[in-house]
């Protein structure tokens, strides 16, 4: 039947096994917990997202309006990631929302601003009241947050986007939040 097979041979099978399994274990660590892509998040305006973002649309309650939203967002890596597209329906709206935006994440984390510097990049209109910033504060849950945002306007469309580290904040979040933003560009 099958011929005698010595026990030195089997001990080498049996090392053999165990040092593949232990690769497998070992490269099934190093999977990489994001996974970067690009994602269309309004008509020629593309983000990096690094999961893949579930859609909603609908209308919100905007400085006594409604406002058409729609909202881009996952988790990924220990935290939240995000795009909000709102549609103003008035050039001189827009400066108004983006302030009315700014305060309303901050009262939504009980943050304060800080590091906040004027938002400029490819695609964006120039707006006095665009920023990215940092927002330190606590969540709805009376947890520790941090958020890296960006609230910018392109033509009468006024951006949200946000990386969220809710709890205790994971190694170099902060790297990633910005990589995020960051990779905000027009569509090519």
């Amino acid at each position: 039947m099958f011929p005698p097979v010595s026990c030195l041979s089997r001990l080498r099978r049996c090392r053999a096994v165990l040092l593949l399994a232990g690769a497998g274990l070992l490269c099934g660590g190093c999977a990489p917990a994001l996974d970067w892509r690009d994602v269309a998040v309004a008509d020629g305006l593309v983000i990096q997202f690094p999961c893949r973002p579930e859609r909603a649309e609908r209308a919100v309650r905007l400085l006594e309006r409604s406002v058409p939203a729609r909202m881009s967002s996952c988790d990924a890596g220990g935290l939240g990631w995000s795009v909000t597209l709102f549609e103003i329906d008035e050039p001189a709206r827009v400066s108004e929302t983006l302030r009315h935006l700014r305060s309303r994440l901050a009262a939504n984390l009980q943050a304060e601003e800080s590091l906040a510097q004027e938002a400029t990049g490819p695609g964006l209109t120039p707006q006095q009241e665009a920023r990215r910033l940092l927002l330190s504060g606590r969540g709805a849950d009376a947890r520790a947050v941090e958020a890296e945002v960006l609230i910018a306007a392109r033509g009468l469309q006024v951006l949200q986007v946000v990386a969220i580290t809710r709890g205790e904040p994971v190694s170099r979040w902060r790297d990633r939040a910005q990589e995020f933003i960051g990779s905000l560009r027009p569509a090519p």
